[in-house]
């Protein structure tokens, strides 16, 4: 000790080399400390890193989704118009192709106003040896102008080729020009063939190109559609970019008088319509993610207060361990000024090691996070590790690092040096630095409950959405896709119809089929939404509206079979109804309830005019055909339609007793170009987002309850080691080791309830932002507040087991001699 106070004299000497060794000095006596305490710096710097990565990683994300700009020149001048409807398929926001044609062409306040549409079934691009779905995004002329974006070659669309007689013109993506075209600059020029027409590729877009609707696309064409020429009504996404200097109100007073006179020319059209919806584009790409993104951020902060509480309360139970070894540093000359330097550089060490741990961490977890939430979240392809993730990891550092310097200084610099003495001879502690250790503790708790209840919510959505009636048996149901695009979409009735059976025949041959039926629809899914009609009523409005529209579904008679659906009451359909289609339905019990409250449907006409109706034979049961978290839409089943306006896929439906991915491989095998899919994997795609919520929540919920209850393992433990004169004390005078047991375990159960009591409270505050993720449960749900509790106080009782066995099992004795 001595020759390191005069190490410490040359610190004080002017030569800055003198103080650059001395600050080595510290570093390497500091290293070496904690090397000796390995598992307090490993749960120090392992508690910091969990920390720091989580917020560093979600900030991240919320900067790209939320902070950044867009990719796009004058981006703060983009906006997204649209009228929003309210229907029974939820509300939504769109604009009319004819109101898209008058607004652009009237405004005064855009520069230009483009749309785009994905709806609709992707392309078939052909001409190669295996014939490759595509998927199209479909624009106006102007939408590549509208952004501001040059083709890294070739050019832009032009007016013409938005005729439904002009030019067919392609632009392509930098993806798909590298994989199709392998790079190549003659590209442009050239043809492929889509759907069975020649296009021509008129230009490739640069890497950069950001999509602003979230869909997947591998090339841009446009859509036809033109004010001189007659044109049917579709829906379509449309942009806008204002003129400088013009205002987000100015715009919308803009417009509201154009929407004005298209609800004039279009009353029935616009009879759902609540109001004219303008944001900017950036905005507009949130989305729905704000709340989970903001419920994101408050659990990463949870998780950064639990590590830093965490560490705090190690730190502060090993600076009252090592108060006799500051004390004598004190009593042989070490100064005040002198320790506490020592005991900052090594938090400082610990927060250093926290900090590039988390560097490490949140570079793997964005990775992560990017890969497997890529259809979750808008723009999450643009993030980026870059300076500003290490800039958020280095400034918590730093506020971490000020915290608990504070600390370790406030208490050196009051500390009376011969009653630290006395008491560390002792084995005693300050009072007040045992009643913030428990404090930490219970904060540590409380916020563990809070992400634990939230994570359970989102987990009891999830498991709702898989268990709840569904209607139908998806095991071992697949569902078969063929392609009719290009040259076969031109086939006769005739020659589908023939061409289906002898699929169907194929599919029923391949061992392990239980049965297969051709289909236009799935148990979730509408192909067709039409207007309802009765015989004996008016017949309503010829516009879908609020409560006047039905699903419609052709399909053979195996269907029940194959879906695994059930017969409410009546009969399906049968062979010998297909030899008079279009006579037959079959309704759904939402159906039912609509259309037929109080009265039996069946033999009822319905979907018709004048004398050609179809008869109700029966009622089946409701299936999620508008998704597993929305109630059934009203669905008819038919005995075959005349030819539709348009050309569909064929569906095939299979139930196998064969392993599905089996029957797939079987399939496939056939030399059929086909989609095949099962049920369950379509329901897994409908439960990714909350299924993803649900993972992520929960990850950060099950780190800040192990935190929480290493808290509580090391309040108790260290509790343990500072009264064990005490504890010897209380057992040589009779105390049994039970008694010692219950002495130390009530400790831990008044932590936890505690704990329990500010978290459910907490909970039942901040869990009514996760109403809008919910399904199935209720954010106030007291069956999963009393599961969190129990489950806390048993990973507590645990916790609390270990540091109070060994309580139990000190030989007073031994203890007190000692002591």
């Amino acid at each position: 000790m001595a020759g390191h106070a005069g190490r410490e004299y040359s610190t004080r000497q002017p030569d800055g080399r003198g103080r650059f060794a001395g600050f080595g000095q510290d570093i390497r006596f500091a290293a070496r400390v904690l090397r000796r305490q390995p598992v307090f710096t490993v749960a120090a710097v392992l508690s910091l890193a969990l920390g720091i990565a989580a917020t560093a990683a979600v900030c991240s994300i919320v900067d790209t989704v939320f902070l950044r700009p867009l990719p796009y020149t004058h981006a703060e001048r983009l906006v997204w118009v649209a009228a929003h409807f309210a229907g029974t398929g939820g509300p939504r926001s769109y604009l009319l192709s004819p109101d898209y044609l008058a607004w652009r062409r009237d405004n005064r306040v855009f520069e230009q106003l483009a749309a785009t549409t994905v709806a609709g079934p992707a392309s078939m691009l052909l001409g190669s040896p295996e014939p490759t779905e595509i998927h199209a995004g479909r624009v106006s002329a102007n939408f590549l102008d509208t952004f501001a974006i040059t083709p890294a070659l070739g050019r832009s669309f032009e007016a013409a080729e938005e005729l439904s007689n002009g030019p067919k013109a392609v632009v392509l993506t930098d993806q798909f020009w590298r994989q199709h075209f392998h790079a190549r600059s003659d590209a442009v020029g050239s043809a492929i063939m889509l759907d069975g027409q020649p296009y021509t590729v008129v230009g490739v877009l640069p890497k950069s190109f950001i999509f602003p609707v979230d869909a997947k696309i591998d090339l841009l064409t446009p859509f036809a559609i033109s004010p001189t020429e007659d044109y049917r009504f579709f829906t379509c996404a449309v942009f806008g970019r204002l003129k400088p200097g013009v205002t987000l109100a100015q715009a919308r007073a803009n417009l509201e008088t154009l929407f004005a006179v298209a609800k004039a020319n279009f009353p029935l059209m616009y009879s759902t319509a609540t109001g004219l919806v303008m944001q900017p584009l950036a905005e507009h790409r949130a989305g729905d993610v704000r709340t989970l993104l903001l419920v994101l951020l408050g659990a990463a902060g949870s998780l950064l207060a639990i590590a830093c509480a965490n560490v705090a309360n190690l730190l502060m139970a090993r600076w009252s361990g090592r108060s006799r070894e500051l004390a004598v540093r004190a009593a042989i000359g070490a100064g005040r000024g002198r320790l506490a330097r020592q005991l900052f550089t090594e938090i400082a060490l610990l927060v250093a090691a926290g900090a590039l741990s988390a560097m490490v961490l949140v570079t793997a977890a964005l990775r992560v996070f990017v890969h497997f939430a890529a259809a979750e979240f808008p723009r999450l392809s643009e993030v980026t590790i870059d300076g500003r993730v290490f800039a958020i990891a280095l400034a918590v550092s730093v506020l971490t690092t000020a915290i608990f310097g504070g600390l370790p200084l406030l208490w050196a610099g009051r500390a009376d040096l011969q009653s630290v003495l006395q008491q560390a001879g002792r084995g005693g502690s300050a009072r007040g630095h045992s009643f913030l250790r428990r404090a930490l503790v219970v904060t540590e708790l409380a916020l563990s409950v809070v992400l634990v209840s939230g994570g359970a919510l989102l987990f009891e959505t999830l498991w709702h959405m898989w268990n709840d009636s569904l209607g139908f048996q998806p095991e071992h149901v697949l569902s078969v896709s063929v392609p009719l695009r290009g040259p076969s979409a031109r086939i006769t009735d005739a020659a589908r119809q023939s061409l289906a059976s002898g699929i169907l025949d194929d599919l029923r041959r391949i061992p392990g089929t239980q049965t297969a039926v051709l289909t236009e629809c799935t148990p979730l899914s509408v192909p067709l939404i039409a207007i309802f009609a009765r015989s004996d009523r008016p017949r309503p409005d010829p516009y879908f509206r609020d409560n006047n529209t039905i699903g419609l579904c052709d399909t053979g008679t195996d269907y029940l079979k194959a879906a695994g659906t059930r017969l409410v009451t009546g009969r399906f359909l049968t062979d010998e109804d297909f030899l008079h289609p279009g006579t037959l339905a079959v309704i759904n019990q939402a159906a039912a309830r609509a259309y037929f409250p109080g009265e039996s449907p069946l033999g009822e006409q319905i979907l018709g005019s004048g004398s050609n109706w179809r008869t109700v034979v029966g009622v089946i049961a409701d299936t999620k055909n508008q998704g597993l978290t929305r109630p059934a839409m009203p669905q008819a089943f038919l005995n075959g339609t005349a030819s539709r306006p348009f050309v569909k896929d064929l569906l095939f439906l299979v139930r196998t007793m064969a392993p599905p991915a089996a029957m797939a491989h079987a399939i496939r095998d056939r030399n059929l170009f086909s989609q095949v899919e099962t049920l369950d994997d379509a329901m897994g795609q409908m439960t990714a987002t909350p299924r993803f919520n649900t993972v992520l929540l929960a990850t950060f919920a099950a780190i800040a309850l192990l935190m929480a209850i290493v808290g509580v393992y090391g309040v108790l433990a260290f509790t343990v080691t500072q009264r064990r004169q005490e504890i010897g004390i209380r057992m040589a005078l009779g105390a049994s080791p039970q008694a010692v047991l219950s002495l130390v375990m009530r400790e831990g159960v008044l932590l936890a309830g505690a704990g329990a009591v500010a978290g459910v409270a907490g909970a039942l505050f901040l869990t009514r932002y996760l109403k809008a993720l919910l399904y199935g449960v209720t954010a106030t749900d007291p069956r999963t507040y009393v599961g969190v509790v129990v489950g806390l106080a048993l990973a507590a009782a645990a916790a609390s087991f270990l540091p109070a066995r060994r309580a139990a099992s000190l030989d007073p004795m031994t203890t007190l001699r000692h002591e």
